[in-house]
């Protein structure tokens, strides 16, 4: 396929208020002239995104303040974005994360994490997918991340709807193979963003380490991919490195070295019944 001229042409991002997502939509604005569809669940950091990209770039930007864990969410945003204009690429970055054991994660945790990562990049993909398909065009691109490889110990739950984004994505992709619309999945390693912290990964891991990727830079690259339509990239030598390295090695072996990872972090033990 071609790549994707987006100038003059509407984006939908979700996650757009902070981290990937923000960087993402500045650049689509500052250099390939998008107007943006902003959505996270923080209004006032969307119109702030608004006035800084409307006011420095000369773009439109429609801020939707939403919960990606209601029902309904996503035929709501649907609904919005797509009335009164054409949306021709989609970028579904929302996701969160937790730390720790999953025997100590709140039950609602869970749910938030499934109905983020998985439910409502399911229905958000179909409904605009079905947009491209009639129109002959689109670029959707689903953020995933170099976690969803491999079983993940203490973020088991996290790596699992990872796992699950990257198999519907390219399972996807080879469905829209000959409808003129491109399916990319990013799966990035660990990015310098709020996430890190909101999660408890912060105990771990901060920005500067090895492997933890600035965010304007991973969003460069995600763009790029995005533009010119590729199946699946992973951003960063190293990180192709060990994506490779999870495919060759045992899986035990993985699995045990993930795990001593993460392990230093940790700050309590499970309760022993």
């Amino acid at each position: 396929m071609k790549p994707m001229n987006f100038r003059g042409r509407w984006v939908l991002i979700t996650g757009a208020s902070s981290g990937l997502g923000l960087e993402m939509a500045r650049l689509l604005a500052k250099e390939h002239g998008a107007h943006i569809i902003a959505v996270a669940r923080r209004e006032d950091r969307l119109l702030a995104l608004k006035a800084e990209l409307e006011g420095a770039y000369g773009v439109q930007v429609l801020p939707l303040a939403a919960d990606l864990t209601r029902p309904g969410e996503a035929e709501r945003i649907h609904a919005s974005a797509v009335e009164g204009r054409a949306v021709d690429g989609v970028i579904l970055n929302a996701g969160v994360t937790f730390y720790g054991r999953v025997l100590e994660q709140p039950a609602e945790s869970l749910d938030t994490m499934l109905a983020t990562n998985v439910t409502s990049v399911v229905q958000l993909s179909q409904r605009f997918a079905a947009d491209f398909v009639q129109r002959g065009e689109g670029a959707l691109m689903l953020v995933a991340s170099m976690a969803g490889f491999s079983p993940l110990p203490y973020q088991a739950t996290y790596a699992a709807t990872k796992s699950f984004v990257i198999s519907f994505g390219r399972g996807l992709a080879h469905e829209l193979r000959k409808t003129g619309v491109s399916v990319t999945v990013f799966a990035p390693g660990g990015i310098a963003t709020e996430m890190l912290s909101l999660s408890g990964l912060d105990r771990k891991f901060k920005a500067g380490d090895l492997g933890i990727m600035p965010a304007d830079t991973c969003a460069r690259i995600a763009v790029e991919a995005f533009v010119r339509r590729r199946e699946l990239a992973v951003p960063g030598l190293l990180n192709r490195f060990l994506a490779t390295m999870m495919k060759l090695l045992p899986h035990a072996f993985i699995v045990q070295r993930s795990a001593a990872l993460y392990e230093g972090g940790l700050v309590k033990e499970t309760p022993k019944p």
